[in-house]
């Protein structure tokens, strides 16, 4: 518990500013294309770009992720963002049948990480993710439309489609830099079970389409 309200606290700092620009992103005018469904359109973070890369984490090594579609986030649960994406829950509606593997995001909370260690540096700006997201189960209603924090991305397999995004706070810069130098799933576990500035995963409503390339 004492650390679950660190990490809170810590996201809150890390999100204050953001939520406040994000709240003027708010559609007010135009419906999602179905009462439950965002598919991107306008909220894409990089304003609807069909196809692009990011780096990625897999197994001690920098691989690329290569997008091809825009991210997928359904209610329920209910969310206040633009984009209806929502951290602190689980979805219950998935884009294709069958198991999907995890990818997980690992964002610095209450901590200042050298910029080249970001695989999405900018917030609110990265390739096929959502622009905004829902904070709200987390740190209250002020957080319902935050900027998509910066992070950085790390799997444990290679595939080809539709991914499940989970959150991993990472709140020590020591630990972080372990991570980086990892670039493993591994890595982070092991932190997690020593309570080394690691939080545990945080699920999320939010899908991502890419493959894994080297």
């Amino acid at each position: 518990m004492r650390r679950w309200n660190l990490f809170l606290l810590t996201l809150a700092a890390a999100t204050a500013g953001a939520t406040i620009i994000a709240c003027s992103d708010r559609d007010t005018t135009t419906a999602p294309m179905t009462p439950t469904v965002s598919m991107a359109l306008n909220h894409n973070a990089q304003g609807g770009v069909a196809k692009g890369f990011t780096a990625g984490w897999l197994e001690g090594q920098t691989v690329q992720f290569f997008y091809q579609k825009d991210f997928f986030c359904a209610e329920p649960p209910e969310s206040g963002a633009t984009t209806h994406c929502e951290v602190g829950e689980d979805g219950t509606v998935d884009p294709r049948p069958g198991p999907i593997p995890e990818l997980y995001v690992l964002t610095p909370m209450g901590i200042t990480v050298p910029q080249s260690t970001l695989h999405c540096p900018i917030a609110g700006s990265c390739i096929n993710h959502p622009s905004t997201i829902d904070l709200s189960r987390l740190l209250g209603p002020s957080a319902s439309n935050a900027l998509l924090p910066p992070h950085s991305h790390v799997i444990d397999e290679r595939h080809g489609g539709w991914w499940e995004l989970e959150v991993i706070g990472v709140t020590s810069l020591d630990a972080w830099n372990q991570i980086v130098a990892a670039k493993s799933l591994d890595k982070v576990r092991e932190l997690q079970a020593a309570h080394a500035g690691v939080t545990d995963d945080i699920k999320t409503n939010v899908y991502l389409f890419f493959s894994v390339r080297t």
